[in-house]
């Protein structure tokens, strides 16, 4: 979901003050950073200023080359437009963790070979729809929970959120990504 308690968790992940969060009058999430500047509105654009804003050099690294940034914006508004309608939908969730699970098939991360800003937001906002899942049903997204599981052991992307039970899982035998 694309809420103001997981704009505040991306925004610590960047080690950015976040400033006031809320819903405007349309509810649409708002940021507002001081009375002299204008607000922000939208998930993905808060979330693309505090990327700006970052000075953490991973962040620097992965938004080095133009390519790799239209990437990492491309799974932003994938996040806003069709990762947080699944928390509400289980149809909808069966065909997006299809979906991720695919393209995860042969990746470790959503974009490159290291951690970026579209993990952490693609990690938060599908949070909800993996807790949502059985042991059984987290079986058939091998991918997605290898992945999923990977970020959720890094206290700076889970940011305080439960762990998520994989025990049941054999990520190891069975998905083909590795993590390094």
């Amino acid at each position: 979901m694309c809420s103001v308690d997981n704009t505040k968790r991306i925004a610590s992940f960047l080690e950015v003050p976040l400033g006031k969060v809320g819903y405007n009058s349309e509810k649409i999430l708002t940021r507002t950073k001081s009375a002299q500047e204008p607000s922000i509105s939208g998930f993905s654009t808060i979330i693309q200023s505090l990327v700006r804003e970052s000075k953490k050099s991973a962040v620097r690294q992965s938004h080095a080359d133009f390519e790799t940034e239209c990437q990492i914006l491309q799974w932003l508004d994938y996040a806003v437009l069709f990762v947080a309608p699944t928390n509400k939908d289980k149809h909808a969730a069966k065909t997006l963790l299809d979906e991720l699970n695919f393209y995860l098939q042969t990746r470790s991360y959503l974009v490159n070979d290291t951690l970026s800003v579209a993990d952490v937001v693609v990690f938060h906002t599908v949070h909800d729809t993996m807790a949502n899942l059985q042991p059984l049903e987290k079986e058939n997204y091998l991918n997605v929970s290898r992945w999923f599981h990977h970020l959720q052991q890094l206290e700076e992307v889970r940011q305080g959120k439960l762990l998520l039970n994989f025990s049941t899982l054999q990520l190891l035998e069975w998905a083909t990504g590795t993590h390094t």
